[in-house]
């Protein structure tokens, strides 16, 4: 486990390979009720740090912001879609989940940094009413064989 944050209901793993340039953090998150504003915030205020810019990452939840706008224009007043903004332009990550998980909204949000990295993404049923997400990614690694 890479970190937690109790508070917010997100866990972070690293999935290594042999090569430790091709890890990849992977970040589970939980939105609970009328935490919008604040979750985003949090994602934003963890992954918008210099340090953090190269990383290969997914982030996935449910996030419940079928208002948002993922293609990172800059339009849209609320404070909630400018953070939103600084996810993609800024810090990198593009939203893979493009079909509708609940009904027609897409409420289960995947973003990935490098998206070139994703092969393909889909859905499959979930739990209750939800689709659960599916994504395919290319990993690089190189192994050696011991004899």
């Amino acid at each position: 486990m890479l970190w937690t944050d109790e508070d917010f209901e997100m866990i972070a793993v690293e999935v290594k390979g042999g090569n430790p340039k091709f890890a990849w953090e992977v970040v589970g998150v939980y939105r609970a009720p009328n935490e919008h504003m604040r979750v985003i915030e949090r994602l934003a205020a963890q992954f918008g740090f210099p340090g953090n810019s190269t990383k290969r990452s997914i982030i996935g939840g449910i996030l419940n912001l079928s208002y948002a706008d993922w293609n990172g224009n800059s339009g849209g007043n609320s404070g909630s879609q400018a953070l939103i903004n600084s996810l993609v332009w800024e810090i990198g990550y593009s939203q893979v989940t493009d079909s509708p998980t609940r009904g027609y909204a897409l409420l289960d949000v995947h973003l990935v940094r490098p998206e070139i990295s994703v092969t393909s993404s889909g859905t499959v049923q979930g739990v209750s009413d939800h689709l659960a997400v599916i994504l395919e990614v290319e990993w690089e690694d190189t192994c050696t064989e011991t004899r």
